[in-house]
């Protein structure tokens, strides 16, 4: 595993890590604050809600075993509020009715105690790997959109979006290939002012220079259609 390009990816996300044993929680606390953006731990599912409440992880690694709910009852409740966190759940020997159940519950991986540092790593690496599909999108041309930081990014090189391009540009991508009118982008962006048509093309305009490519249509006196092209159809 590239160490190097892992730090990168790891420090731009946090985890919840709950694990009631002292020794071990204070070690994997320790080891993976080299790694990752902040980590808050703890040792019970009681204090585990609170800061996930306070503070929306993006991971949550948490023992099977713990004194008030166990691990499994944790991610239940975890996943009637929040689909898309991840969640590695560890534990000291094997359990098929466990197992079947944390595939119910979406959980990336389950690791067997005692869990080595590249087993974590790994388990790690599948859970960046689903959260940066859910947060990155591919714009074309090398270019690509990152919904956590509302930059766009080519070459290693990033530009960041004014707030109102963020969000026009967030709106036509969860409506891709849509004709989206004058008037849903006032209902929608401008919901609180008026804004010109003017100004809406505007804002496209500036969107287009930022993003390298025309990736949105003009629909004449309706508004636009955004579309990324197939390149795999091009060549």
């Amino acid at each position: 595993m590239n160490h190097q390009k892992f730090i990168k990816r790891m420090n731009q996300y946090t985890i919840l890590y709950i694990e009631d044993d002292n020794k071990i929680r204070e070690y994997i606390r320790e080891f993976l604050n080299h790694y990752t953006k902040k980590i808050y731990a703890c040792s019970s599912s009681t204090q585990g809600l609170k800061l996930y409440k306070k503070y929306k992880p993006d991971i949550i690694i948490l023992d099977i075993n713990l004194p008030d709910k166990n691990g499994i009852e944790f991610a239940t409740l975890i996943r009637e509020i929040d689909s898309k966190v991840r969640i590695l759940i560890s534990t000291a020997y094997t359990n098929t009715e466990f197992m079947l159940k944390a595939i119910e519950l979406d959980i990336t991986r389950y690791l067997v105690k005692p869990v080595t540092n590249e087993e974590l790593f790994l388990a790690l690496e599948r859970c960046l790997d689903i959260l940066e599909k859910e947060t990155l999108f591919y714009l074309g041309e090398g270019y690509s959109y990152d919904k956590r930081t509302t930059s766009i990014i080519k070459d290693k090189k990033v530009q960041l979006l004014r707030r109102k391009e963020a969000e026009i540009l967030e709106f036509f991508i969860e409506r891709e290939k849509e004709v989206i009118r004058y008037d849903m982008l006032e209902d929608s962006i401008w919901s609180d002012g008026v804004m010109t048509r003017d100004a809406i093309r505007s804002q496209i305009r500036n969107i287009r220079k930022k993003i390298g490519k025309n990736c949105f249509k003009n629909i004449t006196g309706v508004g636009y259609k955004f579309e990324v092209k197939d390149e795999t159809k091009s060549n």
